[in-house]
């Protein structure tokens, strides 16, 4: 059965931790403004929704092509919890399948996408929701104990299984589970691995100068 799946880009205009980091200067473009070029060029979605408080990134959105959705303000500030911006979104929306697509995995292109949309696509209904994690190789303690190693024999790093960290590059599901949830997260997620670099999520000033770093140096091709 074929799935119709809503691109949803959330957009806020203002940010704590690194400032502007959606609209400042990423290079030669914005972080804002690369991932809809990225989006443009996305095959599958039935269409794409940019939601934000903010008028400027709205107007940009409407001028490029792409849908809106003029958010309440009070759903972009820090003291609303994150599960009441998905269910609240997702509720004044229309469509049968949301992906959820974040403009901070600025590594993260087109062909990522198609690949996410074809996985849920074939995605056995036994899953509830599609999430893009990576594996993490790294040893790892919770309340003092390891949680994916034991200490002796000391295994090699390459060894380390079974963990992964979701990255938010993309995550689908059916909307009205998401309005039900207030989360991207069901009970038995389908794991849509990526690699490390395509999974970096912009969160502080380092991350923003890294990932402006590697994509530089692939626009340049040095």
């Amino acid at each position: 059965m074929k799935k119709e799946i809503v691109a949803l880009v959330p957009v806020k205009g203002v940010s704590e931790r690194v400032k502007n980091k959606n609209m400042r200067p990423f290079y030669n473009t914005s972080l804002y403004e690369l991932k809809l070029k990225h989006l443009k060029n996305v095959r599958g979605f039935s269409k794409i929704i940019i939601s934000s408080e903010n008028r400027e990134i709205l107007n940009i959105a409407q001028c490029k092509g792409f849908e809106i959705h003029a958010r309440d303000p009070k759903y972009s500030t820090s003291t609303i919890p994150m599960s009441e911006v998905y269910s609240y979104i997702a509720s004044e929306i229309q469509g049968e399948h949301i992906a959820w697509v974040n403009v901070t995995n600025p590594l993260a292109e087109a062909n990522v996408y198609e690949k996410a949309i074809e996985e849920y696509k074939l995605m056995d209904p036994k899953y509830d929701c599609l999430l893009s994690v990576y594996e993490v190789k790294d040893y790892l303690f919770y309340n003092g104990k390891p949680v994916n190693f034991q200490p002796n024999p000391w295994p090699r790093s390459q060894d380390l299984s079974g963990v992964c960290a979701m990255s938010y590059v993309v995550n689908i599901l059916p909307r009205k589970d998401m309005v039900k949830w207030g989360s991207c997260v069901g009970k038995n997620p389908y794991f849509f691995y990526l690699d490390r670099i395509t999974s970096l999520d912009v969160d502080f000033q380092e991350d923003f100068d890294f990932c402006e770093m590697i994509y530089k140096q692939r626009i340049c091709g040095s």
